[in-house]
């Protein structure tokens, strides 16, 4: 176990903990998911077959026992994100991070989770250099695993605007890197906008939660349009 001396997001906390890692595959699981050991070996059995897998991962599912339509409905979300259904597993654009499997070859290569991310994208940032890469981003169409959704993150008004906070930013941060700093800074001059009349609009009938929500989105929103990034001079966390 490694313990770090501070709370340095997703990313940089997963990437100790990965460059300690000498096993051919390295797991990744969320405080808040987990996963049995019969469906983890179906995904390590999935990747030791397929070697352009990068990336595998279960179906993941916000309830146990799972339901019908909880099942149903993350089905639909993988096969809209989908790429190509290779039958036993389906190469996807996107996983989330909650739960997955890293071919640590691949990613001691390319590099691991991008460190100027705190919380939220790192996963659809990963996920981008591995398609890049010519490698595939697959979902183990036989495993299961189970996430209770905002577990690591808090659900108090100071937990909600720091997630807030960090969701806004971290979207233009990810949304330059893939399509250019003017279409990443003009979308958010304009979204900044809106989350300023919501906020004001949530503060006025008293609705705390929706409040802090968008005020965390305007706060992350202009921070990212001043330039500022998720981490102080002294490497902590803003937000």
């Amino acid at each position: 176990m490694i313990k770090n001396k501070k709370n340095y997001g997703y990313g940089r906390a997963n990437n100790i903990g990965l460059r300690a890692t000498t096993t051919p595959y390295a797991l990744i699981l969320n405080p808040d998911a987990f996963i049995f050991e019969s469906d983890l070996e179906k995904i390590i059995t999935m990747m030791d077959k397929n070697p352009e897998i990068a990336i595998g991962a279960p179906v993941l599912l916000n309830f146990y026992p799972h339901r019908e339509d909880d099942l149903l409905q993350e089905i639909a979300v993988i096969n809209n994100n989908l790429i190509k259904d290779f039958g036993d597993f389906k190469s996807v654009k996107y996983i989330i991070g909650a739960c997955e499997i890293l071919r640590m070859e691949f990613f001691k290569k390319i590099g691991f989770f991008d460190e100027k991310i705190f919380l939220y994208y790192e996963d659809d940032e990963i996920c981008y250099r591995t398609i890049l890469n010519n490698k595939i981003c697959a979902i183990c169409v036989d495993a299961l695993a189970y996430h209770i959704g905002q577990g690591s993150s808090g659900t108090n008004l100071r937990g909600i605007y720091r997630r807030f906070w960090h969701r806004a930013l971290s979207k233009f941060y990810w949304k330059e890197k893939q399509k250019g700093f003017y279409n990443a800074y003009f979308s958010a001059l304009k979204l900044s906008l809106s989350f300023l009349l919501q906020t004001i609009f949530y503060g006025v009938i008293f609705d705390s939660k929706k409040l802090f929500q968008n005020l965390g989105s305007l706060n992350g929103t202009l921070s990212y349009l001043i330039r500022l990034g998720a981490f102080d001079k002294n490497d902590n966390p803003r937000g």
